[in-house]
């Protein structure tokens, strides 16, 4: 059912998202808006919110292509990472500005508008005023993923009634308030309404209004952030883990369910979306690059072009005297860069930099080794393309391998051999309709064939005796297009390490070791901040963590990232 309401409410203003910066605001600035009677129905405000989760082209381009890949080592750029990989992070941490001038306004909004209705009229939106908490809380702990403490539940409240100077709650404190409205959520969600319910029908962008697919991923949601207290707290994630797994709303168990943003053709469309612009040639990482085709990974040729040393071209550059008349083409299309700046260990290791030239007629070619990603997988508009994107949030792969963890840690009693392959067979199956859904070059369906060859090799066969290894790697594979958690679980699980199957390469400059960055800056707040004292407190607050480092250094710690 579609209602339109007609209210006195202070909404906020679009308009006011764009000329937002990306740095940290005065809460004043995103609360205070005049009283306006406007006509207005619930549907297009949620359909806003969602998109504002996905439609930020300046967390694309700065924060999801040029850093956080880098850090987790699912891609670099074609001439490897600089000296500054582990020291600079500038313009990121666009999620934050995005949350308290767009995501959350809407959604407090739309839960105003229902609090405000008359109590006859208010019962038939139970629902549609608890799937906001939801995705509130999925992007509040999103933000507060790098960034530790936050205003969260007084926030967005000044233009109602609440304050200027919201307190802000540690990440410790935040973890249990996100537990608490997620089981909340899913309690009302599951509870029959006594009158019929509205729906946001289409404007439910994920879900299509399906209550039961918003328990399931409700309760993934609360199985993820349980996670992230593995090192930190694992009797509480364990508590969590457990309750979730025993209720009756379930997770999400299919691909049907997966929590997944489909946007429609030209939402990547140019600008900061551009992938390959401004001169940028992403490349996969050779540990990774290395790893999948040596098990034959299906997934290699979704995540990467095949290079330029097709046997054609070989034989050119052979006749050309480019390279050695006796070479030997060997076949394989698939190679990654180094990723560290420089090599104590082999300081005259051969990086993949200078590509050749040969002549075809009279076309130039430029035999480039390294393999480019499927730029069309993260935007399928690119170079012409006609493709749809798929952005993850939690996909049922995710959900497998988060069971299979957890059994193999014996927090659950569930067989993580057979999670373990049913995430395999999921993740596969979700690159190849990405990929299918994309266009991208090259495409060739997954078959059941390779799925089952995958599975037997001698890496990737289940062994008990190094399953959370084999799990870790898959789950990090997996990640490949949700920035963010491919750098959670290498931050939550220490894997890949230089130890592991996918054996990432030690870091140097000028000889010296250096390290993963494993959070976004945190800035003391300016003079003259609304809400000064609140935030300066909070800074002050996590520092009192060895962890956490010093503000400014984005190789500190929040706190679930907890050091060894």
């Amino acid at each position: 059912m579609k209602p339109t309401l007609k209210y006195k409410t202070p909404l906020l203003l679009v308009a006011l998202f764009f000329i937002a910066a990306c740095s940290r605001k005065d809460f004043a600035e995103y609360n205070t808006d005049p009283d306006a009677v406007v006509d207005i129905t619930l549907q297009p405000l949620f359909a806003r919110a969602i998109t504002y989760v996905h439609d930020n082209d300046f967390e694309a381009f700065y924060d999801n292509y040029n850093f956080i890949p880098r850090w987790s080592r699912a891609f670099l750029q074609r001439t490897g990472n600089g000296i500054t990989v582990s020291e600079s992070a500038a313009n990121t941490n666009n999620r934050y500005g995005r949350f308290y001038s767009g995501v959350g306004p809407l959604l407090i909004d739309i839960q105003q508008i229902v609090d405000k209705m008359p109590e006859e009229e208010r019962a038939r939106y139970i629902y549609m005023r608890t799937i906001p908490t939801i995705l509130k809380v999925y992007y509040a702990w999103y933000v507060s993923d790098v960034n530790g403490s936050l205003a969260y539940t007084e926030a967005f409240g000044a233009r109602y009634g609440g304050t200027l100077t919201p307190k802000y709650e540690t990440q410790s404190e935040l973890y249990a308030i996100f537990d608490q409205e997620l089981k909340e959520a899913v309690n009302i969600l599951k509870t029959p309404q006594p009158v019929e319910q509205f729906s946001y029908e289409n404007s439910d962008l994920y879900f299509q209004g399906d209550i039961g697919k918003w328990v399931k991923a409700a309760n993934s949601l609360r199985m993820a952030i349980a996670l992230r207290l593995s090192k930190r707290d694992p009797q509480r994630m364990a508590n969590i883990v457990q309750e979730v797994l025993a209720d009756d709303g379930g997770v999400i168990n299919n691909a049907e369910e997966e929590w997944v943003f489909y946007p429609g053709a030209q939402f990547t469309g140019g600008g900061n979306w551009n992938i390959t612009g401004n001169g940028r040639a992403f490349v996969g990482d050779h540990d990774v690059v290395d790893y999948m085709w040596n098990n034959q990974d299906p997934r290699l040729r979704f995540f990467f072009v095949k290079n330029m040393w097709s046997e054609e071209n070989f034989e050119i550059a052979k006749q050309q005297g480019i390279i050695p008349a006796n070479a030997t083409f060997d076949n394989r299309r698939y190679y990654g860069q180094y990723s560290s700046p420089s090599s104590a260990e082999e300081p005259s290791k051969s990086r993949f930099f200078n590509p050749l030239q040969i002549e075809n007629g009279e076309e130039e070619i430029t035999l480039d080794t390294v393999s480019r990603i499927q730029d069309r997988l993260f935007q399928p508009e690119n170079n012409g393309g006609t493709g749809l994107g798929t952005m993850p949030v939690i996909t049922y792969a995710d959900v497998c391998f988060m069971r299979a963890e957890l059994a193999q840690r014996g927090v659950t009693s569930e067989n993580a051999e057979e999670w373990y392959y049913k995430g395999i067979e999921a993740s596969l199956q979700f690159y190849d309709d990405a990929a299918n859904r994309a266009m991208v070059y090259d495409y060739s369906p997954l078959t059941v064939e390779e799925v089952a060859k995958f599975k037997s090799q001698s890496d990737i066969a289940f062994d008990p005796a190094k399953g959370l290894e084999q799990i870790i790697m898959q789950a990090y594979l997996n990640f490949f297009r949700n920035y963010n958690e491919a750098w959670a679980i290498v931050k939550r699980t220490g894997m890949p390490n230089a130890n592991t199957a996918i054996a990432f390469e030690p870091w140097y400059v000028d000889n010296q070791p250096i390290q993963m960055p494993r959070r976004f800056v945190i800035s003391y707040p300016l003079a003259g901040d609304y809400n000064y004292q609140n935030r300066f407190d909070a800074v002050e607050e996590m520092r009192k963590d060895p962890d956490f480092g010093e503000p400014t250094s984005i190789l500190g710690r929040v706190w679930w990232d907890k050091s060894e």
